[in-house]
C-alpha cells in the first residue's frame, strides 16, 4: 500500500493497541500495514506535550499539518532559481514570509507595466 495515509481509525485503533501492550509487529499485521509503517507513525506522531503517549487525535492533526507544509514546500519548489535566492536571502535577513510576498508581488507588478 504504497503513499497510503493512515485515518484517524486506523490510528485510534493503533492507539488502543500500544495501550492493551501489543507489539508493533502484531499491530501492523493486524491492519495489513508493514511493520515499517506503523513505527514511523508512533515515532513522527507521538507528541512529547503528552508525555510520549501515542493520541490518535493528536497524531492525526500532526500528519494533517506536516501535509499542508508540504504543499508549501512544492510551492517554493516551483519558483524559478533567482526567486528561491531572494526568498532564501530575506529569510536569513529574518524579514518576514509576509513582506517576502508582498516584495515579490510588487516586483512582478513593476514587471509587468515595464513590458506593456
Amino acid at each position: 500500500m504504497k503513499g497510503k495515509h493512515l485515518n484517524l481509525h486506523e490510528r485510534f485503533y493503533i492507539e488502543k493497541r500500544i495501550i492493551d501492550g501489543v507489539t508493533q509487529a502484531t499491530i501492523a499485521r493486524e491492519l495489513g500495514l508493514s511493520r515499517s509503517t506503523v513505527s514511523r507513525e508512533l515515532k513522527r506522531n507521538t507528541d512529547p506535550a503528552f508525555h510520549g503517549l501515542y493520541s490518535c487525535r493528536r497524531a492525526d492533526t500532526l500528519a494533517k499539518a506536516r501535509r499542508l507544509n508540504k504543499s508549501t514546500r512544492d510551492a517554493f519548489n516551483q519558483q524559478t532559481p533567482q526567486t528561491q535566492d531572494f526568498i532564501r536571502k530575506e529569510l536569513a535577513l529574518h524579514t518576514s514570509p509576509e513582506v517576502i510576498s508582498g516584495r515579490l508581488r510588487h516586483e512582478f507588478r513593476t514587471k509587468l507595466i515595464w513590458v506593456r
